[in-house]
């Protein structure tokens, strides 16, 4: 895609969700390589419990998350939205369970994969060129569903929360963590952060912690915990090193001179941590179950 075409859609909020598939592959294309050597293999935010090491921070934050959703060795499990395979990779690992990432960004999967079979686990890990908006699974599919930070990309978040649900076996669970505003920003709260993260970022639309819960509940889920973060641990870090990684990245450049790429990540670095810091931007974790299986909603 053309750096003008992209600057086009990404600008407009309706294209963003109109041209979602085209937009968000582009922007992974752009930054994958980045991502994985400035920040991590996992492309999320951490809870810290000190002064451990990102890495460290990283795995341990998925760990949580999968002890939480009960999860247990053989199950089968979907990653939406699973990147390079980070955490699909960790939890496969640590779970000892079946892992089935889906991505819309075929150069990611290619770098999953790989990754996969040097860390001798592609015989519990599989990677698929797949939109989670639309997936192809049979219903009642997997025994717990997740993702890290990828709902966001998703353009209608409601029916994205019902295709989890759908393709969640009865008694599984589906937890994760993603981003979110703060609940009714002011019109210059959202001109100001929430916008131009929407824009930096190939987000379509971003919604709060407040209307996941319902989206979650109409989805057909019993939601056990909706929560910030910042609730469970030290996320101020996250901001300390992503401002170190913008000062650093633009080091020596001249403002006009600054690669489209690189102008992308440090100006959605600088808006990110500053929304954050102003309460405006929210990391969130949820954990939810399904109760009924929705054929037997659809006969009854």
């Amino acid at each position: 895609m053309e750096e003008t075409q992209f600057q086009t859609i990404i600008k407009d909020p309706a294209a963003r969700k109109t041209q979602y598939r085209a937009m968000v592959s582009e922007y992974f294309d752009r930054i994958t390589e980045t991502y994985r050597e400035k920040w991590s293999e996992s492309f999320h935010f951490a809870i810290f419990d000190g002064d451990e090491p990102l890495e460290q921070a990283l795995v341990s934050t998925e760990r949580k998350l999968v002890e939480e959703a009960n999860l247990r060795p053989g199950m089968k499990v979907l990653d939406v939205g699973c990147g390079v395979g980070g955490p699909a990779l960790n939890i496969a690992d640590f779970a000892d369970v079946d892992v089935t990432g889906v991505n819309i960004c075929e150069s990611q999967l290619a770098i999953a994969r790989e990754r996969a079979v040097k860390r001798n686990l592609a015989d519990r890990t599989r990677f698929l060129l797949c939109d989670a908006m639309h997936m192809d699974f049979p219903d009642d599919s997997f025994d717990a569903v997740y993702l890290f930070e990828a709902g966001c990309h998703m353009p209608d978040k409601p029916s994205f929360y019902k295709e989890c649900a759908r393709v969640l076996k009865p008694g599984g669970v589906f937890f994760g963590q993603d981003w979110f505003k703060k609940h009714n920003p002011t019109p210059q709260e959202d001109e100001k952060f929430v916008e131009p993260i929407c824009r930096l970022f190939s987000v379509p639309n971003m919604v709060s912690l407040v209307e996941l819960d319902e989206q979650l509940k109409a989805a057909g889920l019993s939601v056990s915990r909706c929560q910030n973060m910042a609730e469970h641990g030290n996320i101020f870090r996250n901001w300390e090193l992503l401002d170190g990684h913008v000062i650093r990245a633009l080091h020596g450049w001249l403002p006009w001179l600054i690669p489209s790429t690189l102008r992308l990540l440090t100006d959605g670095g600088m808006v990110l941590s500053k929304a954050a810091r102003a309460g405006v931007f929210i990391i969130g974790q949820w954990c939810a179950q399904k109760t009924t299986s929705l054929a037997l909603k659809q006969k009854g």
